[in-house]
C-alpha cells in the first residue's frame, strides 16, 4: 500500500490516501469504548438538532398555516366587500334612474339588506385580522361605516322626498370622497395580505429546506446507529466468536492453535493476549504431566532393576552359602581389619561359635 501511493507521487490523491490511511489507523488504535462512545456522541448531537429542526419544523409550518388561513379569509371577506358594494353601488343607479315608487323602494330595500351584509361581514373579519394590519382594517371599517351610513341616507332621502333628491346627494364630492377613500383603504389592505401571501410562499420554501433537513438528519441518524451497530457486530461479537472457538481448542487439549487479534491495542486485544497466557498455562500443566509421567516410568523401571538386582544378588548369596557349608574343612574369611567376612558351619561347630542372629548359616 505504501509503495502504491509512493508511486502516485505527491498529488492530491496520494495526499488524500495518506491522509485517509492515518485516519483509519488512528480510528483502529482506538478501543471498542471510544468507538461506541463516540459514535453515541455523534448520534446525540445528530438527534439534538433533528429534535431543534423537528421544532422549526413545526414552528414554520404552525406560521404558514396562520398566513394561508388569514390571506384565504381575507380574500374571502374582501371578495365579499367588493361585492357588497358593488351590488350597493348598482342599487343606488337603480335609484337614480327609477321614477316609480315601487321601484324605488325594491332598490332601496336591496341597498339596505346589502348594507347589512356588508356591516356583517366587517364584523366576522375583524377577527380574523392580526395584530400587523389592524390598523388598515379599522381605517377601513371607518370608511365602510361612513358608506353605509352615506348609502342610507341616501335610501331615506330617495322613500322620503324623492328620487331626484337622492340623485342630488348622491352625487356630491363629498360621496365621491367617502367612495375614493374606501377603496384606497381596501386597496392597502389587500396589498398587506398580497405581501403576507409571498411571506406565507416563503415559509413554505423555508418548510421544504426543513424538511429536506429533517431527511439528511435522519439518515445520518440511521447511518449512525447502522455503524454502531457494525462496530459492535464486527469490533466485539466477531473477535469474542472468535477467542471463544480459540479457547475452546485450547479445552480440548489443543495448545498448538493461536490465538487471534493478538495485535489489536483494545480491549479484545487484552482479552486475546489473556487467552494466550491461558493457552501457555495449559502448555505448562500439560509438559508438567508429561515430565510427572516420564519420571514415574524411569521410577518403576529404576524400581525393577533393584528388585531384579536384589533377586539375582539373593541367589548369587544363597548359592556361596550354600558351597561354603559344603566343604568338609572349617572355613573362615576376614577382611584387612580382622572383621569376619564369611563363616562355615563346621568352622562354627569346631570353635564353638554362636550364630549370628541376623545372618543365616556360614
Amino acid at each position: 500500500m505504501n509503495a502504491a501511493i509512493a508511486g502516485l507521487g505527491a498529488g492530491p490523491v496520494a495526499r488524500l490516501l495518506k491522509k485517509y490511511i492515518r485516519f483509519a489507523r488512528g480510528v483502529d488504535d482506538l478501543t471498542v469504548a471510544e468507538k461506541v462512545y463516540a459514535i453515541a456522541g455523534f448520534l446525540g448531537i445528530v438527534t439534538a438538532f433533528l429534535l431543534v429542526m423537528s421544532v422549526q419544523t413545526v414552528r414554520l409550518q404552525n406560521s404558514y398555516r396562520n398566513m394561508q388561513a388569514s390571506s384565504a379569509a381575507a380574500a374571502i371577506n374582501s371578495g365579499l366587500v367588493n361585492a357588497s358594494i358593488y351590488a350597493i353601488v348598482m342599487d343606488s343607479r337603480g335609484i337614480y334612474m327609477s321614477t316609480e315608487r315601487a321601484k324605488v323602494n325594491e332598490f332601496a330595500d336591496g341597498i339596505l339588506k346589502r348594507s347589512h351584509e356588508l356591516a356583517e361581514v366587517m364584523k366576522g373579519w375583524e377577527p380574523t385580522v392580526r395584530s400587523e394590519d389592524f390598523e388598515r382594517f379599522a381605517s377601513l371599517k371607518r370608511r365602510i361605516a361612513q358608506f353605509i351610513d352615506f348609502r342610507q341616507e341616501l335610501v331615506r332621502r330617495a322613500v322620503e322626498i324623492s328620487p331626484a333628491a337622492a340623485r342630488e346627494f348622491g352625487d356630491t364630492e363629498a360621496s365621491s370622497t367617502v367612495r375614493s377613500r374606501l377603496n384606497a383603504d381596501l386597496e392597502a389592505l389587500q396589498r398587506g395580505y398580497n405581501e403576507r401571501t409571498r411571506e406565507a410562499d416563503g415559509l413554505a420554501e423555508q418548510n421544504c429546506y426543513a424538511a429536506g433537513y429533517l431527511f439528511m438528519l435522519g439518515l445520518a441518524a440511521l447511518v449512525l446507529a447502522a455503524l454502531n451497530v457494525l462496530v459492535i457486530r464486527d469490533s466485539v461479537l466477531a473477535r469474542l466468536s472468535d477467542i471463544a472457538q480459540a479457547t475452546d481448542r485450547i479445552r480440548t487439549g489443543d495448545i498448538e492453535s493461536e490465538v487471534p487479534h493478538l495485535r489489536r491495542q483494545d480491549e479484545i486485544g487484552r482479552l486475546a493476549r489473556a487467552a494466550q497466557n491461558f493457552r501457555d498455562a495449559v502448555a505448562q500443566v500439560f509438559e508438567l504431566e508429561q515430565l510427572e509421567f516420564d519420571l514415574c516410568k524411569q521410577r518403576d523401571a529404576a524400581m525393577a532393576e533393584r528388585d531384579a538386582f536384589n533377586d539375582k544378588y539373593q541367589s548369587k548369596k544363597r548359592q556361596l552359602s550354600a558351597a561354603i557349608n559344603s566343604m568338609p574343612q572349617g572355613l573362615i574369611m576376614l577382611d584387612g581389619k580382622a572383621r569376619v567376612i564369611a563363616m562355615n558351619s563346621n568352622y562354627r561347630r569346631m570353635y564353638n561359635c554362636p550364630r549370628p542372629s541376623n545372618q543365616g548359616p556360614r
